[in-house]
C-alpha cells in the first residue's frame, strides 16, 4: 500500500472510529512515515544528547540479510500462515516467512501496539497490519519465492514485491499474480484495501468502545466501507486518477462523521524539520533521484556527512519525530519477540 491508504484512508478510518482529529492525524502521519523513516541520523554527535533513529523502511534493497531481516518482516511483511488457502500455489511452494492478510502474528503485532495506548506504535502497527493485505503472498528477504511470472533477477531483485513493481501498492488496481491458483490469480487491490480497512476499524473502534455491540460495530464498517468504496472509484490500471481520488479522501475528511476538519496533504519532512536543524556538506543527504522509478538516495555517493543537532536540547524528547523513533524501536523489539515464538522459531537465526 502507499501513501493513499496509509495516510489519508487510515485518517479518515481512525476519525471514523472515534479518535479525536490530532490523535487521528499523528496514527495517518506515523502509519505513512514508516515508508519514509529511511535513513539513519546521529543528532547531536559526540554530546549527551545524541540520538541515533533506527530505520523502518530502506532504499537499500540489497542490504545484508540481517539488516532486511530487522525491516521487512517487522514493518512490512509480516510472516503469517504458511498454509493459508490464498497462500496456494501452483509449483506448491510454501515459505515460512510468507505474508498472509489479517494473520494472527500480524494481529497480536497490532493488539500490543493498540493496547500500549502509544499513538505512534498505533500508527506504525496500522501500517504493518495493512501491508498483510497489500503484501500478501511475499516475503520480505531475497529469495525466488517473491518471482512473479519468471521476472529476471539480475533487472529486478526477488525482494518483497519488487518483481510486480508498484502493482501490490495501487488502491484501484487489478493485477493477475500468475504464482497462485484458481480466484486469487486476479487480484483486486481494492477489495483488499477495504477488507484490511474493515479490519483496522474494527480494532481501533473496539478499543475506544469496548462495549461496542458487534451490530454496531458492523453497520459503522459497513458506512466507512461505503465511503471509501466510493473515494477509490473505478478500476485505475494506470493509477492516473491518484490526485482525483486524494481529494475525495479529503473531501470526506470534512464530514463530520470524520470529523469535520481539513485534512492536510501528507509532507515527509515535517517532523523531522520541527525538530532538527541541518547543516549540509557537499551533498545533501536527505536527497533522493528515482532510478527506474526506485528511490535511491544521494548521501552514498557523498563522502562528507551532513550534521544534524536538536534545535532545543531540552524538549526534543517531547516532538513528534523523536517519539515516533521510539516508537519504532518498540513495535521492532515487540514484532520480533512474538515473530520469534512462532514463525521465526522455525529458522536458523543464529547469524541474524
Amino acid at each position: 500500500m502507499n501513501t493513499e491508504f496509509h495516510y489519508y484512508m487510515t485518517y479518515l478510518i481512525a476519525t471514523r472510529a472515534g479518535f479525536r482529529p490530532e490523535s487521528a492525524k499523528i496514527i495517518s502521519i506515523a502509519s505513512q512515515y514508516v515508508d519514509n523513516n529511511n535513513m539513519i541520523f546521529t543528532i547531536n554527535k559526540g554530546t549527551v544528547e545524541e540520538y541515533t533513529n533506527h530505520i523502518s523502511q530502506t532504499m537499500n534493497i540489497i542490504k545484508p540479510k540481517k539488516k532486511l531481516f530487522r525491516i521487512y518482516p517487522l514493518f512490512h511483511f509480516i510472516p503469517g500462515d504458511p498454509l493459508a488457502v490464498s497462500a496456494r500455489r501452483k509449483d506448491g511452494k510454501l515459505h515460512m516467512l510468507n505474508t498472509t492478510p489479517n494473520s494472527t502474528n500480524a494481529n497480536n503485532i497490532f493488539d500490543a501496539a493498540i493496547y500500549s495506548k502509544n499513538l505512534y506504535r498505533i500508527g506504525i502497527a496500522t501500517h504493518s497490519f495493512a501491508d498483510t493485505w497489500a503484501h500478501q503472498n511475499f516475503i520480505g528477504l531475497y529469495d525466488t519465492f517473491n518471482s512473479v511470472d519468471g521476472g529476471v533477477e539480475k533487472v529486478i531483485p526477488f525482494i518483497g514485491h519488487a518483481s510486480a513493481y508498484f502493482y501490490p501498492d495501487w488502491p484501484a488496481l487489478i493485477w493477475k499474480d500468475s504464482r497462485l491458483v484458481g480466484k486469487y490469480i486476479k487480484v483486486n487491490n481494492k477489495e483488499r484495501s477495504l477488507q484490511a480497512a474493515r479490519e483496522i476499524f474494527r480494532k481501533l473502534y473496539l478499543f475506544l468502545n469496548p462495549n461496542g455491540t458487534a451490530e454496531h460495530v458492523h453497520w459503522e464498517s459497513k458506512k466507512l466501507l461505503e465511503d471509501l468504496s466510493n473515494a477509490i472509484g473505478k478500476m485505475d490500471q494506470g493509477n492516473d486518477e491518484k490526485e482525483n481520488r486524494i481529494k475525495r479522501y479529503k473531501e470526506l475528511a470534512m464530514k463530520k462523521e470524520y470529523g469535520g476538519v481539513a485534512l492536510e496533504d501528507y509532507k515527509k519532512d515535517t517532523w523531522f524539520d520541527e525538530v532538527v536543524n541541518e547543516e549540509i556538506l557537499g551533498i545533501r543527504d536527505r536527497s533522493v533521484i528515482s532510478v527506474n522509478g526506485v528511490s535511491v538516495g544521494l548521501n552514498r555517493y557523498d563522502p562528507l556527512t551532513d550534521i544534524y543537532t536538536w534545535k532545543n536540547p531540552k524538549t526534543y524528547k517531547k516532538s513528534h519525530w523523536y517519539k515516533f523513533q521510539e516508537a519504532v524501536k518498540s513495535h521492532q523489539k515487540v514484532a520480533f519477540n512474538i515473530l520469534s515464538k512462532k514463525n521465526f522459531s522455525y529458522l536458523d537465526l543464529k547469524d541474524w
